[in-house]
């Protein structure tokens, strides 16, 4: 089981039932349309309030009191940014269906004393389930995650990187309009828009006439995952050598992304009642990209085409102790 799974685990045999997510931020407006901002994970830690500053972030613990940290795993190879939000669950309600007021405390950070610094001041934006199939839609269905070969957007004078997800039907008329035939060069073209290379003779020519095609010495593979954090305390039973060979070995960024969801999507047991979840982004170099390639300092993604399922909203900070379950639903 990945680390999400597990926590699914632990929140089923606690009886506790999701209802939905709940993220403050200054951009609700913007979050509300589908636009997620992740931050790289350096300004992450350095710049994260109470529920994301602890000891233990980005560190793997384990046995024989050996640990990794996160800048081990990327190497200068890859970057990974993230965006964390919030779970709550139906026992987070009362018997009326309204938000405890417990819970309230929690997410606005406001101690039992009533002391209000570092309070949480700023707008939320509420999300339901289906939130996690929408990360699930811009990992599988988004063509410039998927093929390495298909040329990423550049950053702006920020050094942001905007990319549109969930995109794989736009992409398909592209080509539709720009090879009517439907032959099987533009068969070629479709079916490369799921694969991590170009498939076909004549694809890659297709695609540099485009201006589809990336340039080899700015490739880079994708990865995206969306899960719960899982609240353990048991260190992982393996040995630092052996992560580091398969690391510098591996050409999967599967690899990578396990040992990176360790860093990033475990925690110690005392953090548990935060309920949290992250949407976690890495860019990895190819085997030939260019040694002084310049990684992005931050992600945007736009969720394209979203489903009858979607649903966000905003809340204001004022009106957060007022949400009731039926909130969750659509």
């Amino acid at each position: 089981m990945n680390l999400h799974e597990k926590q699914d685990e632990v929140y089923k045999h606690e009886n506790k039932k999701a209802v939905g997510f709940i993220k403050f931020n200054p951009k609700c407006d913007e979050l509300v349309k589908g636009h997620f901002f992740l931050k790289s994970i350096e300004s992450f830690r350095d710049n994260g309030r109470d529920k994301i500053k602890d000891d233990s972030e980005g560190i793997i613990k384990l046995t024989n009191n050996e640990m990794i940290k996160y800048g081990e795993i990327l190497n200068d190879r890859a970057q990974t940014y993230i965006s964390s939000f919030t779970v709550l669950f139906s026992d987070d309600f009362d018997e009326e269906g309204k938000i405890k007021e417990t819970t309230v405390n929690k997410l606005l950070n406001k101690n039992e004393k009533g002391n209000m610094k570092d309070v949480e001041k700023r707008n939320a934006v509420i999300f339901n389930l289906s939130l996690m199939k929408s990360f699930e839609d811009m990992k599988c269905n988004t063509p410039e995650f998927v093929n390495c070969e298909i040329r990423k957007p550049n950053m702006d004078a920020d050094k942001i990187q905007r990319f549109e997800t969930n995109n794989f039907l736009c992409w398909r008329e592209k080509i539709y309009s720009t090879y009517p035939d439907l032959d099987g060069d533009c068969m070629n073209a479709i079916k490369s828009l799921k694969t991590k290379n170009l498939q076909g003779m004549n694809t890659k020519e297709i695609f540099q006439k485009q201006n589809w095609l990336e340039k080899i010495k700015n490739r880079i593979s994708i990865g995206l995952k969306g899960t719960y954090v899982y609240y353990d305390d048991k260190p992982l039973n393996t040995k630092k050598d052996v992560i580091l060979s398969e690391i510098n070995e591996t050409k999967d960024i599967e690899v990578y992304e396990r040992y990176l969801a360790e860093c990033f999507a475990r925690k110690a047991n005392k953090y548990g009642d935060q309920h949290e979840y992250r949407l976690i982004f890495s860019e990895f170099k190819e085997a030939d990209t260019k040694e002084n390639f310049v990684f992005p300092k931050g992600i945007e993604l736009e969720y394209l085409l979203k489903p009858e399922q979607w649903y966000a909203k905003e809340v204001k900070n004022n009106e957060v102790e007022n949400l009731r379950l039926e909130d969750f639903k659509k």
